[in-house]
């Protein structure tokens, strides 16, 4: 089987995202317009919605009630603009979109798909848990068993730590990559709900992906990042910074910190009362990229290991 090409995949992400970000854009505006107007919507201070912006009681209350209407509303629109874009780097649309919203097919099976997986991951987490408790267990009856000296025994004890939560993390990330690179082209090109085909078709390409989703999201962050700053401005974050170093090092008393955050997180939201068309303008950029690399990313490499068209195949759809 194929394995997926590094240096090929990110620079085909880069290519599409860049090469085709009007026609990016023309898919993901009028889905992200209405996300932003519902984010404003439920945001303190916008929009008719009257919560005191430092009545931080009030704000949790708010998106605790709010929290599973926003989860599935944000599931449908991105959803909707995975399938979008991933048609679009498969070469399954042509022309320019000036308007794009739809609640098709394939936008129901990327959302099986994506419920699905995460079904998939509670149960695989909850499996990862029992067998690293098991060899927790294990490795220290070993340990004891060894009758090593004090020195010795917590040396001993701190690797078991470490592998432990090694192989915890380690094999949760590794499922995740194997089970989730794939899921867009594949519910697009093949019409079908399907982690197991994702999984094969990543077979021997774990290491691989890592090295494509670090090209594409350390420069998101960091992009991301720098927008935030000439934003907010380097005051919000040295603030944020003493008042974390001044809890650290004992020099508030835990109410006194909980003030001072309080005051902190009031004066952020204050500020994105002011900066919010901004925000919501360098958002629609750079969103429009960052789905033109992900979904690039994923259509390109799923050609390269699936290079035989859907329709010429014996697979069930």
């Amino acid at each position: 089987m194929n394995k997926i090409p590094v240096f090929g995949t990110i620079a085909h992400a880069y290519g599409f995202a860049v090469g085709n970000f009007l026609r990016i854009l023309g898919i993901v505006w009028a889905p992200l317009a209405v996300s932003i107007t519902v984010s404003l919507m439920v945001t303190p201070g916008f929009l008719g919605n009257h919560t005191p912006i430092n009545d931080l009681e009030a704000i949790q209350r708010q998106s605790l009630r709010l929290s599973p209407f926003i989860f599935v509303f944000s599931l449908f629109i991105r959803a909707m603009i995975g399938v979008g874009v991933t048609e679009l780097a498969l070469g399954k649309r042509s022309g320019n979109t000036f308007v794009y919203f739809s609640l098709g097919a394939p936008v129901w099976r990327l959302i099986g798909a994506w419920l699905l997986f995460l079904l998939v991951m509670i149960v695989i987490y909850i499996g990862l848990i029992i067998v690293t408790a098991v060899v927790a267990v294990g490795g220290g009856l070993m340990v004891a068993a060894m009758k090593l000296s004090t020195g010795a025994h917590a040396i001993a004890v701190g690797l078991l730590v470490l592998f432990c939560f090694f192989l915890f993390l380690g094999s949760l990330i590794y499922i995740m990559a194997r089970l989730t690179f794939l899921i867009p082209p594949v519910v697009v090109e093949e019409n079908k709900v399907d982690l197991a085909r994702g999984w094969i078709l990543t077979r021997g390409s774990f290491w691989r992906i890592c090295a494509i989703g670090f090209a594409i999201f350390i420069p998101l962050i960091l992009i991301q990042g720098a927008i935030v700053v000439s934003v907010y401005g380097l005051d919000f974050f040295h603030r944020f910074a003493d008042i974390m170093r001044a809890g650290f090092m004992r020099q508030l008393s835990e109410d006194a910190m909980r003030q001072q955050m309080d005051i902190w997180g009031a004066a952020v939201r204050a500020r994105g009362l002011q900066v919010w068309p901004f925000m919501a303008a360098v958002g629609l950029v750079f969103e429009t990229f960052a789905y033109g690399l992900l979904y690039g990313a994923s259509a390109f490499a799923y050609r390269e290991v699936n290079p035989t068209p859907a329709e010429t195949r014996s697979d069930p759809v």
